[in-house]
């Protein structure tokens, strides 16, 4: 396991695989994910030796009543929002103790120890997990249905944020779309603060057309306060500048720290990051698994390569999730020439409840939409794209499974020279 170094560097004991043997004798609490069931050997151990075990939800919420939490949610961006944020108050030097959804490569990984007061968490409505935090601040990105094993419909997710925003402590500041307010107006003892693009109240952002550099203008209230160039392209990246912006600034912190935070973000790992695949082939990898991710990040490609022939390989996550939104993620993919379909990734469902040809209804729905679109089993893929793929082509890997294997066991295999 590609982890087992990280954790032993720290003289943290690593065991790959599951057995009652791993639960030390001096443990005192157990930690586990909600892919983790009660009959695991390790928890059923914890319960005949009465060890209390929180879920990882359940320990981040009381981490966060411990410290001055900045949460950050949203069915999108919440990840790239958060390392947004980090990377503002680090140039600020906060020095905020940091725990996200992806990898930062600014802080090398997904998690940093800081000695400021700030406790910069990424908050997920998965399973209503982020209803353990109780917040000093935070961000909403936006509001959709993701999860339907969770939320039966849009109206639920909405109640649940709600919810969420009365978790946070009276007064508290937060960050919410423009187009939100009347849906959240009202939920808890906060202090909304609006963003959005172009004109209106609160931070807003939009692109200076008339740069060479694509440059974000940001504006509080109708000011003009600064502008910065923004590394990554599509509108989705407008907002969560403007997101993180608006959150640092009511934190106190300078516009010029907000800026050099802002240009000096590179990104997280698997969100449209760039990798060295095939020969003059542009290739990214990102983790959007919803049909409005997707959409985002296809208009970014297509924003940067508008007369490039764009590859769109598509690994499902949850038969589930394909299923409810069947329609949805066939009117996703427009901005695509080709689309891909692998195997769907599942976890906590038995695919054998939904119809095995899934994947070939995506795939006639797309045909019938004007998109070319194909099914590709995983090792195929991996022998298949390189000939299928001319120089000058652009491949964006979606989805939150297993996707990326494939570029790297393409790159492994010395096609790019």
């Amino acid at each position: 396991d590609p982890r087992e170094p990280l954790f032993r560097e720290r003289g943290i004991p690593f065991f790959n695989g599951h057995h009652e043997s791993n639960l030390p004798k001096q443990a005192q609490l157990v930690i586990r994910s909600f892919a983790v069931p009660d009959t695991n050997p390790e928890i059923t151990a914890a319960k005949e030796r009465n060890i209390p075990s929180l879920l990882y939800s359940e320990a981040l919420g009381r981490l966060s009543a411990m410290r001055k939490t900045i949460a950050i949610a949203g069915t999108h961006g919440k990840t790239t929002t958060t390392g947004l944020l980090t990377s503002i108050f680090l140039e600020a030097g906060r020095d905020p103790t940091v725990i996200l959804g992806g990898e930062l490569e600014s802080i090398g990984g997904n998690w940093r120890r800081g000695d400021g007061e700030d406790f910069i968490v990424e908050a997920c409505e998965f399973q209503k997990s982020f209803l353990n935090l109780k917040p000093s601040s935070g961000i909403i990105t936006n509001i959709e249905l993701d999860h339907p094993e969770t939320f039966s419909d849009q109206g639920h997710v909405e109640e649940t944020f709600r919810e969420y925003l009365g978790r946070f402590h009276p007064g508290s500041m937060v960050v919410i779309p423009a187009d939100l307010a009347d849906r959240l107006d009202g939920a808890g003892d906060v202090r909304l603060i609006y963003f959005g693009i172009g004109e209106g109240d609160g931070w807003r952002g939009q692109i200076d057309t008339t740069k060479s550099v694509r440059t974000i203008e940001l504006s509080e209230d109708g000011t003009f306060r600064f502008a910065a160039r923004l590394m990554r392209p599509g509108t989705h990246e407008v907002f969560n500048a403007t997101a993180a912006a608006a959150l640092a600034a009511a934190h106190g912190i300078e516009l010029e720290d907000i800026r050099r935070g802002i240009e000096k973000f590179q990104g997280v790992k698997r969100r449209f990051e760039k990798r060295q695949v095939i020969e003059e082939v542009e290739w990214y990898e990102d983790y959007a698994h919803h049909p409005t991710e997707i959409q985002y990040t296809l208009e970014g490609a297509r924003e940067l390569y508008p007369d490039r022939k764009i590859w769109a390989l598509f690994q499902p996550h949850q038969a589930m999730r394909l299923d409810t939104f069947l329609e949805k993620f066939a009117g996703s993919f427009g901005l695509a020439d080709e689309v891909i379909v692998l195997p769907i990734y599942s976890v906590r469902e038995d695919e054998k409840e939904f119809p095995v040809d899934l994947r070939q209804h995506l795939v006639n729905q797309l045909r019938r939409r004007g998109v070319s679109a194909r099914l590709c089993e995983f090792e195929q893929a991996i022998y298949d794209l390189p000939e299928l793929i001319s120089p000058g082509d652009v491949v964006v890997s979606l989805g939150a499974g297993t996707n990326d294997e494939i570029g790297d066991q393409i790159s492994r295999s010395g096609v790019i020279g």
